[in-house]
């Protein structure tokens, strides 16, 4: 067998492998549906209902969500909301005949905090973070406008060549270059902020 006869025979028998591979995929991907019978697990129900403090998962809720439809999406979970009470009467007594209702507990009504006044747990939120750029110099160009350039190193040690008016990273303009300082603006935050020249 020549050279040229054995490269026919492995390209006759790699085709024949790539034409079984395909006889068998495509059976497959085509043949029936395979039916698996699936039992209906029945339904558990608890012989003491759950309290509404009671911090256990429900499974009668997963296993049955008909059931739950009616109140998904309706409570607000980010709002702290008062239990609902049951009425409580009292037991007739056998000798008098009259019936006492015990008192409910009390439950003091919610009033909205008032603008500019925080609740005692509540605690102000965090300032803003400060500006991550060092004014390192400046330079005052001497010609018509003579424009000052400032400067300035962030965290990560990138350096910045700015003029007034410029943004940088998309957030922080500058307003003010003086020989001893740099005004920054937060854009995000909309404060502003004074940089010393470092020496």
């Amino acid at each position: 067998m020549s050279k040229q006869d054995r490269q026919k025979l492995s390209i006759l028998v790699i085709l024949l492998v790539v034409l079984a591979l395909t006889i068998v995929l495509g059976y497959r991907m085509n043949g029936p549906a395979v039916t698996a019978a699936v039992q209906v697990p029945e339904t558990k129900t608890s012989a003491n209902p759950p309290a509404p403090t009671d911090a256990r998962i429900r499974l009668d809720l997963i296993e049955n969500p008909e059931a739950a439809r009616e109140e998904v999406g309706r409570k607000n979970v980010f709002q702290y909301g008062q239990m609902a009470q049951t009425p409580t009467t009292g037991s007739s007594s056998s000798r008098g005949g009259s019936t006492a209702a015990t008192p409910s507990p009390s439950v003091p009504p919610v009033v909205p905090p008032t603008p500019g006044t925080r609740p005692p747990g509540q605690v102000a939120p965090p300032p803003p973070p400060p500006i991550p750029l060092k004014y390192h110099g400046y330079a005052v160009e001497k010609s018509a406008g003579s424009q000052t350039t400032a400067f300035l190193v962030d965290d990560t040690s990138h350096h910045y060549n700015v003029n007034i008016g410029e943004i940088l990273m998309g957030r922080y303009r500058v307003t003010q270059i003086s020989t001893t300082s740099v005004e920054i603006e937060d854009l995000e935050n909309n404060r502003r902020q004074t940089l010393p020249l470092l020496k």
